[in-house]
């Protein structure tokens, strides 16, 4: 028997909680984008030995960061607890809560490591990839709490592989632009969409690194697209799914000229913070489809044979009977 959704209260808490740790990833890209890294200088968790900001922008900037981090662990926190608690009926949520208050201790854990050694590029790569898992696991469990029933009569069995490749590719296309911008490679390339007014092929190694970036951007945006297209047409009747689809093209469409806009007007703070937002929405809103899809294959998927021959034995014997 498919137990029942979770009670209200837990769907909006799993919702907020995600919401926050996509704020907290939007923020510390505002962090990076502007400087501000250091900005507390190197105490933690307080700023500059004190409870409170200095009034300047950097040290403000870096406290919301710290301050937005706390209401997320806090969530995250009643998060668990709650599923624990009071749903632990439902194990991949049990399982998932765990994971989810795992990763943010280790993104604590690599956010001091930040600021002890002074922004090492190798551990703001891991701390971004880190908050993406954290953020895609939190979906994961907003989306399992909240999807709702569905007609049957619409789902197919061939969706939900191709939704996790392109989850799993969005995935990467995030971690390929971080890696550029631990590289500073952000402006080896100053044309769009190729190098050196937009018609050059790269030279040296970071322009390479640049326009591989963009490589890994135009294969997987076209495979994210396709599989949306694919998932319009295979299931019409399923309102939620094409909502999620429809918003994933929407990003789409604005990511590509953020990502122009980047370098043509030569890598502005907003710009870039932008860019990270909403590729942070769109490896979440991707991840998101996925998990429905799976959802929704999983609700029609067959009866075990055990199942179908006590049915057919207890049919029989109805029919005996009458």
């Amino acid at each position: 028997m498919v137990s029942p959704r979770p009670a209200g209260a837990f769907r909006r808490l799993a919702v907020a909680t995600a919401v926050l740790v996509y704020l907290l990833i939007i923020m510390g890209g505002i962090v990076r984008v502007t400087g501000s890294g250091l900005g507390c200088a190197d105490s933690w968790p307080s700023c500059n030995g004190s409870l409170l900001p200095a009034f300047n922008p950097n040290s403000i900037i870096e406290f919301l960061h710290r301050f937005i981090s706390v209401l997320a662990g806090i969530a995250i926190v009643s998060l668990t607890l709650s599923t624990w608690i009071w749903e632990g009926r439902h194990r991949r949520l049990a399982v998932a809560a765990g994971v989810a208050a795992f990763l943010y201790l280790l993104q604590a854990a690599l956010g001091a490591l930040v600021v002890k050694y002074n922004l090492p590029g190798g551990i703001v790569m891991v701390h971004l990839a880190n908050a993406l898992l954290l953020l895609g696991t939190l979906v994961y469990i907003a989306v399992q709490s909240t999807a709702g029933p569905t007609a049957a009569a619409v789902i197919t069995r061939r969706s939900a592989p191709l939704t996790a490749v392109a989850a799993g590719a969005t995935y990467v296309l995030a971690l390929s632009g971080a890696f550029v911008v631990e590289n500073g490679a952000g402006i080896a390339c100053n044309g769009w969409p190729l190098c050196g007014g937009g018609f050059q092929l790269p030279t040296g190694e970071l322009a390479v690194i640049n326009s591989a970036h963009r490589v890994v951007a135009l294969l997987v945006v076209l495979l994210i697209a396709l599989t949306m297209l694919a998932l319009l047409r295979r299931h019409r009747g399923d309102s939620a799914l094409r909502a999620g689809a429809l918003t994933v093209v929407g990003l789409i469409l604005l990511q590509i000229p953020a990502g122009a806009l980047v370098v043509v007007l030569g890598l502005p703070a907003p710009v870039r913070a932008l860019h990270l937002s909403l590729a942070s929405a769109l490896w979440a809103t991707v991840l998101g489809v996925a998990v429905l899809t799976r959802i929704r294959e999983r609700s029609v998927s067959p009866a075990p044979e055990s199942t179908r021959v006590a049915d057919a034995l207890v049919a029989r014997r109805e029919m005996a009977a009458s």
